[in-house]
């Protein structure tokens, strides 16, 4: 007969089942590994990261430029590593608060049965969220959803099962790993055996913590046993059967960590570079893995010495490059000596009046060119063009897709008036790279098939680049990077820069694998137009001006207006500076990147200096170019009033200009958040109205029109596009269909109209 159980016995046995000790352990001694999943509960819930896209690269993984059951096997075969760091990392940290594990076979494997509240959650949490976006955003049918989410979590059950494979025959107790029985397990670890004794109770660190009490646990997923009093046992044996899992827990880490570094050179195969959400995963893995191991060995003095290292090799890596390598800019010859950057440097540089009288001059022969070829097609000498600008703003790959498209349609529609007027293009980042893309195509416009104005190019400038940066960030970067490659002659370390560089080369099938100085002749041709890019120098806020042709003159300020106004010099000429380390070699993907720098996706390019400088993206100090547009319509003034009839200077937006102020009762952490939160938030709302500024100024000194004509990507209140380097279906079919609102139409009606003869 049963004896029956009370219900107060009941009661303890739900409070003291083992799953809620652990997730209670986890609340309140667990916050390294929280914070873990909290990023990645916020990720998949679109919490936080929404603005850059994170969330959609969890919800939609790509690979090989599909979203599908490679993509979503592979994301859930991470995961699996990440859950078996997480599982291993807590056994190895907490597993003598809990004796009785030692009492039962195969331990670990147990643990982990009873460690998956918080795994399950959000697996679970994941299958919705993914579900629901595939079917929004991705436009998925029903079936495609499942079978995608299925081979999540056959590739989530894989590794696990890969991971218990090694664990469950490893997983002994004591007596069974060694043979021995517990007579002879206890004359192992007699006096006779000092040493082993003395290691093993430095293992085991702590020895005389706190237990927590447990009533139940689960023997398997679907089965509840009550715990065996450990009490009985011998403290020393139960401690034994810890201290091999752990010997084995941590052999299987350093195997992974291994194995992890490995794949990192396989980086430049494309079936090897995995969606960027399954990178992420990775990094994570590899972190708590190391965490684990450090713990294991350490104990108590993980912290300290941790702490020591860090301090350590942050002193080492401002004297050793091994530690801190700097990002080149390729092409250039780092082997020269630096050149000084100092004031008196930047002003002789700038100071150059004969060197700026010759660029002036070989800019004016351009357009001299330029107005001959339009005069003589229009059968008139006295014919005089519009003058055409292209200023195009970043955002990563939606404005990479956007400015290709807005060029494509004004050229085709402007029956080819558009590009052949478009004498500069200036901007920053993504906006930049669909414009050289587009300069590129044009360039090559007789011998393409299809024309520049397919839609296959839209496809080929959206593609993913991301996915390739953050493999090799997880796999390479985070290490000390020993690896290099030759590039454009040289010998570079090998980095999520180069792959980068690499991966936008695929995408638009290597028509820009050009230097930039291999525009110089079309440019002085009048062919096409000149592109200006300004990266902003980190150090001190200037701003390095690179273009094919010799551009002093966006970079003079006469002596007397300096001495005057007490100016600062703001613009370096990257040709001059960098001209005895081969400027003229430069990459065209190198400047582009440059130019698209955006902190931590992609490392800061570092320039051969003295001291050294590092640059980034351009839009740090002017989102669209405007300030380069200005100033080259000041420098030429006079020839544009006495040659064209206007100006026309189209501005590229990733976002709207005019849009209604948000507001509402703020809560007390809005309030604390708001001095800091509102200047991110507006930053590029001050960019516009000084540059706004800037035109009416200038518009009032011209004495020929100017007019300014946008094309802007549309707000979607329900979602944003990513500020990414990758886009899911649906934010591509958003960017491509902003240009048929009624604003864009008109601005490209207006354009049209500019441009008629």
């Amino acid at each position: 007969m049963t004896a029956q159980v009370s219900g107060e016995a009941r009661f303890k046995r739900l409070l003291y089942f083992f799953p809620f000790q652990l997730l209670r352990l986890h609340v309140q001694r667990g916050y390294f590994l929280l914070l873990f999943w909290v990023v990645l509960f916020g990720f998949i819930t679109e919490s936080f990261a929404t603005k850059f896209g994170i969330p959609h690269l969890f919800l939609a993984p790509e690979y090989r430029g599909e979203v599908g059951i490679w993509s979503f096997g592979i994301l859930g075969f991470s995961l699996g590593g990440f859950i078996m760091a997480f599982n291993i990392y807590v056994y190895v940290r907490h597993s003598h608060r809990f004796p009785f594990l030692g009492t039962l076979n195969r331990p670990f494997f147990k643990f982990c049965v009873n460690n998956s509240i918080i795994p399950l959650a959000f697996v679970i949490t994941y299958l919705y969220c993914s579900a629901r976006f595939l079917m929004v955003s991705e436009l998925k049918s029903e079936w495609d959803i499942a079978i995608d989410l299925l081979a999540f979590l056959g590739g989530n059950a894989l590794f696990i099962l890969i991971a218990f494979l090694y664990f469950l025959p490893t997983n002994k107790n004591i007596y069974k790993i060694t043979g021995k029985t517990e007579e002879e397990m206890e004359e192992l670890y007699s006096k006779k055996n000092g040493a082993l004794r003395r290691s093993y109770r430095w293992y085991l660190g702590g020895r005389n913590r706190k237990k927590w009490r447990v009533e139940t646990y689960l023997t398997h997923p679907f089965k509840v046993a009550l715990a065996r009093d450990s009490s009985h046992y011998d403290v020393n044996t139960l401690r034994q059967v810890f201290f091999q899992n752990h010997i084995n827990a941590s052999l299987f880490e350093l195997l992974i960590v291994a194995v992890f570094v490995i794949v990192g050179a396989f980086q430049f195969n494309e079936y090897m570079v995995i969606p960027s959400a399954a990178s992420a995963c990775l990094v994570f893995t590899a972190l708590i893995m190391v965490g684990s191991i450090m713990r294991s060995w350490l104990k108590e003095w993980t912290f300290p010495i941790l702490l020591a290292l860090l301090l350590i090799i942050n002193h080492l890596s401002g004297r050793y490059d091994i530690l801190n390598q700097a990002n080149p800019a390729y092409g250039l010859d780092y082997s020269v000596e630096p050149v000084p950057y100092t004031i008196a440097s930047i002003d002789s540089l700038n100071g150059d009046l004969l060197a700026v009288r010759e660029d002036k001059s070989l800019q004016e022969g351009i357009l001299n060119r330029w107005l001959s070829a339009e005069r003589k097609r229009m059968g008139d000498p006295r014919y005089k063009p519009m003058m055409v600008f292209v200023n195009t703003s970043g955002g990563g790959l939606r404005s990479t897709l956007y400015t290709l498209q807005c060029l494509q349609h004004c050229d085709s529609l402007s029956g080819g008036t558009f590009f052949r007027n478009t004498r500069l293009i200036a901007g920053s980042s993504g906006g930049t790279i669909g414009a050289a893309y587009f300069r590129e195509l044009y360039l090559r416009r007789d011998s393409l098939e299809p024309g520049i104005y397919h839609r296959s190019y839209l496809d080929k400038a959206s593609n993913d680049i991301l996915n390739r940066v953050m493999y090799t960030l997880a796999t390479n970067d985070i290490f000390i990077r020993f690896r290099h490659r030759h590039l454009a002659g040289h010998r570079y370390v090998l980095d999520r820069a180069m792959t980068f560089e690499e991966q936008l080369n695929q995408n638009t099938d290597f028509v820009l694998n050009k230097r930039v100085s291999d525009y110089f002749d079309d440019v002085y041709a009048a062919q096409i137009p000149m592109m200006v890019l300004a990266p902003s120098i980190v150090n001190d806020g200037r701003r390095m001006l690179i273009s094919s042709q010799p551009i002093s003159y966006l970079c003079y300020e006469y002596p007397e207006v300096v001495e005057q106004l007490y100016l600062a010099r703001e613009n370096v000429e990257f040709n001059r500076m960098f001209s005895a380390h081969g400027s003229d070699q430069l990459l065209l993907t190198s400047a582009l990147r440059m130019n698209s720098t955006f902190p931590y996706i992609l490392p800061y390019a570092s320039l051969p200096t003295e001291p050294p400088i590092e640059v980034m993206d351009a839009g740090l100090r002017d989102n669209f170019g405007t300030k380069v547009t200005a100033q080259y319509i000041s420098t030429f003034q006079d020839w544009i009033e006495k040659n064209t009839r206007g100006i026309l200077v189209l501005q590229v937006r990733d976002v709207e200009k005019h849009f209604e102020p948000t507001g509402g009762q703020a809560s007390i952490l809005q309030k604390l958040t708001n001095p800091i939160g509102s200047f991110y938030g507006n930053y590029f709302n001050d960019q516009d109205y000084n540059m706004d500024q800037l035109m009416r100024t200038l518009s009032r000194n011209v004495k020929v029109p100017i007019h300014q004509v946008p094309m802007e990507i549309m707000r979607y209140p329900d979602q944003n596009i990513a500020l990414s380097w990758h886009l899911s279906a649906l934010e591509k079919q958003r960017v491509l269909q902003s240009i048929e609102f009624p604003n864009n139409q008109a601005s490209l009606e207006r354009i049209v109209e500019l441009l008629k003869d």
